[in-house]
């Protein structure tokens, strides 16, 4: 224990920051450093996926925004016990292992229940707290009879409310390997551990019991940025855990890794083990599997191979910790990543294979719809760095001079790229957001000046995609959308400012029944309306063979996403998938004008 020069008391080993006081301690905490160490040989080890496969998880948890601390209650056992039925969960109310009361079953199966439930116990008797700092977030277990009132970690008060735990309910003793780690009392922000484990003898056998916080799964295509950013502090997690002898073990399971609002955490140590000592070729393979995890994350595939979408940067990063000697510790796969990261995530030789097709449809005179697609060819740190912007503004339907809108849109788009195309190169990623913003308020404003001077209401919605090398920065209002083709699959990266959305997101209609719906043309944002407009701006990171598509509602008011991404995949080139997108929207009927943009990432 280390003690407290100040205060006298005692506090875990590696506390930075006097629990009782918050006062600096001489320790300070396990981290990420690089030291030197002679490399290590070690036999690389089979690399298979961090195992793709179902361990019965913890079902992703709905946490409340605000959690109540319950008020102090005498804990007594169920009386008269209630008589459960194979193993049904346990009513709600209950209190398990005379600490943690029932709040909600989340997951059940044959073989195991799992609810949130929310510590109970005795006026200040110590319990379960979490550090006020969002930027730590350290869960501490009680290591003694004490409250810990500061974050040993980083000197911040402990939140006073107590936090949503998960506890999970078994019919076989699956969790007595965890007392070992519970008797560590391990602290660390990227670390969720086990916090308490019990038996209960219940009509119908005993139950096992393991309860640990709260988090959720990870996001199903992350970014390859937040990859890396997610690896910096898995790395930090992982070298703390080696200091308290913890290693994992042969696999990782989707359910090692959970999320808690934008940070990453260790959880489910049910393999892992504690060691008097861990040896460099223990402590190498824990930093391959890691290695592999975001290796997956970032390409979907369960084995490493060269990955020619890969930046070099990416590919020596993933080949050295996965085939070649590898890192003994998190820091050095840490430095490794930071720079990854500094050398940029797009270092390819990159172009854009661009379609485009506008069409006034079958029942409709005049086309509202306008375009544009506008690149240039840019070679930068010796790589070929395409930067292209593309537009689709759909003029109101109904409203007087729509086609005036779309075309006042684009037009003022294009000019501030022609004028500012130059400055691109010396942006960051912050700027380039900054810039799309601004670039559809100034759009925004000059339509509602033609508006207010024509007195009429015209209007328009935009889709609007800023690609810079393999970056796309994009935006939109209204129902023009656009989606993301990668190998099988499209996704629909926008969400549409619309009445029936609303209704589908609200759960009252089904996409299927949106379509159809007789308000589907009701949109509750667009350019020119109000002074100023609120706009969705995101990012995505784009591989070589990703396609964007872009699309007034003319296109995905006829077809189907699935339609969408069969035409678009099939069609030898964007130019082809734009026309037969437009004929096979006619064929649907034509109901509405229909634009297209089709913009392929490809290798130069």
């Amino acid at each position: 224990m280390t003690i407290c020069p100040k205060c006298k008391a005692e506090n875990r080993p590696e506390a930075a920051f006097c629990a009782n006081c918050g006062s600096i301690l001489l320790a300070q905490p396990s981290s990420t450093k690089l030291l030197p160490s002679k490399p290590v040989e070690s036999e690389p080890a089979e690399i298979t996926t961090p195992e793709l496969l179902s361990t019965g998880p913890v079902q992703p948890v709905s946490i409340p925004p605000e959690i109540v601390t319950p008020e102090p209650i005498s804990i007594q056992p169920v009386e008269p016990p209630v008589s459960l039925i194979g193993f049904a969960p346990q009513p709600e109310g209950s209190i398990f292992g005379e600490r943690f009361q029932f709040d909600t079953l989340v997951y059940q199966d044959e073989h195991e229940n799992v609810y949130t439930v929310m510590e109970v116990c005795e006026p200040l008797a110590p319990r379960v707290s979490t550090c006020s700092n969002p930027e730590c977030q350290t869960i501490h277990v009680p290591t003694g009879i004490e409250q810990e009132k500061f974050c040993t970690r980083c000197g911040h008060p402990m939140d006073q409310l107590s936090p949503l735990l998960v506890l999970q309910e078994a019919d076989a003793d699956r969790f007595s390997n965890q007392g070992q780690l519970i008797d560590l009392h391990l602290a660390h922000p990227n670390i969720h551990p086990p916090i308490a484990i019990f038996q209960q003898a219940l009509p119908g056998g005993t139950r096992f019991y393991l309860v640990t916080p709260c988090s959720q799964e990870l996001p199903a295509h992350p970014e390859t940025s937040k990859v890396l950013e997610w690896g910096l502090q898995l790395a930090d997690g992982l070298d703390y855990l080696h200091t308290q002898g913890v290693v994992l073990g042969e696999k990782l399971h989707p359910s090692s890794f959970g999320v808690v609002d934008d940070k990453i955490v260790w959880r489910n140590f049910g393999e892992a083990r504690v060691l008097p000592m861990l040896t460099d070729r223990e402590k190498i393979n824990n930093v391959r599997l890691l290695a592999l995890s975001l290796y997956s994350w970032i390409t979907g595939k369960a084995s490493y191979s060269l990955d020619s979408p890969l930046t070099p940067s990416l590919n020596r990063l993933f080949h050295q910790a996965l085939i070649g000697e590898g890192f003994n510790s998190g820091a050095k796969l840490a430095h490794q990543i930071d720079l990854t990261i500094k050398a940029g995530l797009s270092p390819l030789n990159l172009d854009y294979s661009v379609g485009r097709r506008t069409h006034a449809g079958k029942i409709r005179v005049i086309n509202e719809d306008s375009l544009l697609c506008f690149t240039v060819s840019r070679v930068q740190q010796g790589a070929s760095q395409p930067v292209g912007i593309f537009a689709i503004a759909d003029g109101m339907g109904g409203h007087a001079r729509g086609d005036l809108a779309s075309s006042l849109t684009i037009q003022t788009i294009l000019q501030r790229v022609v004028t500012e195309v130059e400055a691109f190169r010396k942006f960051s990623k912050d700027e380039f957001t900054s810039w799309l913003k601004q670039t559809i308020q100034e759009a925004n404003q000059v339509v509602y000046e033609s508006r207010i001077n024509a007195d009429n209401d015209m209007g328009s919605t935009l889709v609007c995609g800023l690609l810079v090398g393999n970056q796309a920065y994009l935006a939109h209002l209204g129902d023009s959308r656009v989606y993301m083709l990668r190998e099988k699959f499209i996704q629909q990266l926008s969400t549409d400012h619309s009445l029936v959305q609303q209704l589908v997101a609200n759960g009252e209609i089904s996409q299927d029944e949106a379509r159809l719906h007789p308000q589907r043309n009701v949109i509750l944002r667009c350019l020119g309306e109000n002074p100023q407009v609120e706009v969705d701006v995101y990012t995505q990171d784009l591989l070589p063979g990703d396609k964007l598509l872009l699309c007034s509602d003319g296109l995905s008011g006829m077809l189907d996403d699935l339609k969408i991404q069969i035409v678009s995949n099939e069609s030898q080139s964007p130019q082809m998938a734009c026309d037969y997108l437009v004929d096979t929207a006619n064929l649907a009927g034509g109901m509405d004008n229909i634009s297209i943009i089709l913009v392929e990432v490809i290798l130069a």
